[in-house]
C-alpha cells in the first residue's frame, strides 16, 4: 500500500538537514543574556566561510558603513548579537536550500520576490515597532516565507509543476496545492521553520502568510509578512506562482500594518533602492 503523501512530506521534513552546528550555536548564544562578544567571536571564527560572508555583508551598501570593516569582532560590536545571528541564519538558508538540479523554474524571480518581501517586512518592522534590534528578524521571516514552495519543488517536482500556477489566482493556487499535497506551501514552510527550531513568531509568520489577519488593529509579525507578500506581488516583485487581485490589497490589508495606502507611499518610497542594496544576499548564497 502506497504511503499517503502527507506522511511522505512529514518524512522528508524530519530528515531535512538541521541548521549547521555553527548556526545552532550562534542562535543558542544570542538567546543567553550571559553571552559576551568574545563568546560569539570564538564560534564564528571556527567557520571561515561564514566569517567571510558576514564581512562581505557588513561592507555592502545594505549597511552603509562609513569605513570598511575588516574585523569580525568589530562587526559584532557594530551590528549587535541579534543582527549577527540573523545574518548568519540568512546566509545559511540561501546557501543550503535550493530546488535541486534539473528543476526548471524561475529561481531568480522566486528569490527576488522573497528578498523584496524581506525588505518590505524590515521597513514595516522599523516603522511600526521603532526597534532596530528586531528588524533583521522580520527580514529573515520575509526571506523564508515561501520556503515551502522550494521544498515541494525539490521533493515533488512533477506533481508541483502539474499546477498551471501562472494562470491561477492565489486562492485557486493554494486550493490546488491542498488537493495535491494535503497541505499548502505555507503550512509546509511552517513545519520546516519549526524543524529549524526558530522562534514561534517566525514559525507562525511563515505558516500564516496567506491567512487574513483576524484583528487588523493588532500589528504582528504574521500580519506584516502577510502584507509584504501581497504588496510585493502588486508592485512587480512577483514569483509568478498565483496572481493576486485587487481584493487582496484592501483598506483592511493596509490597516493590518497600521497604514493607509497614501501613508504607504511615503513609507515605501525607497523600497526599490533598498531591494537593490539587498541583492548582496543573493550574490553570497
Amino acid at each position: 500500500m502506497e504511503t499517503p503523501l502527507k506522511d511522505k512530506i512529514l518524512f522528508y521534513i524530519e530528515r531535512l538537514p538541521a541548521l549547521s552546528p555553527t548556526i545552532s550555536k550562534i542562535i543558542e548564544l544570542t538567546q543567553s543574556s550571559n553571552t559576551s562578544a568574545s563568546d560569539l567571536l570564538k564560534v564564528i571564527k571556527l567557520d571561515p566561510v561564514l566569517t567571510a560572508k558576514i564581512l562581505r555583508l557588513i561592507n555592502s551598501a545594505y549597511f552603509g558603513m562609513p569605513e570598511a570593516v575588516t574585523s569580525i569582532n568589530t562587526a559584532i560590536v557594530l551590528l549587535g548579537f541579534n543582527t549577527i545571528k540573523n545574518l548568519a541564519l540568512s546566509t545559511e538558508v540561501l546557501s543550503s536550500f535550493n530546488p535541486g538540479k534539473g528543476v526548471e523554474f524561475n529561481v531568480e524571480k522566486f528569490w527576488l520576490h522573497s528578498l523584496a518581501a524581506a525588505v518590505t517586512s524590515k521597513i514595516l518592522a522599523l516603522h511600526i515597532l521603532n526597534d532596530r534590534k528586531v528588524q533583521e528578524e522580520y527580514f529573515i521571516s520575509g526571506l523564508i516565507h515561501d520556503i515551502g514552495k522550494i521544498f515541494l519543488i525539490k521533493f515533488f517536482p512533477s506533481r508541483f509543476f502539474s499546477i498551471d500556477f501562472e494562470k491561477m489566482g492565489m486562492r485557486e493556487f493554494l486550493k490546488k496545492e491542498k488537493e495535491l499535497f494535503s497541505m499548502n506551501h505555507a503550512e509546509t514552510g511552517g513545519l520546516i521553520v519549526e524543524r529549524w527550531k526558530l522562534s514561534q513568531e517566525m514559525i507562525d509568520s511563515v505558516k500564516n502568510h496567506h491567512t487574513v489577519p483576524e484583528n487588523v488593529n493588532k500589528q504582528t509579525m504574521s500580519s506584516i509578512i502577510y502584507f509584504s507578500n501581497i504588496y510585493c506581488k502588486s508592485r512587480g516583485f512577483d514569483d509568478m506562482m498565483g496572481a493576486i487581485t485587487l481584493d487582496d490589497l484592501t483598506a483592511d490589508t493596509w490597516k493590518s500594518v497600521g497604514l493607509t495606502e497614501k501613508e504607504g507611499e511615503a513609507v515605501f518610497s525607497e523600497l526599490p533602492a533598498k531591494i537593490e542594496e539587498s541583492k548582496i544576499f543573493l550574490k553570497i548564497k
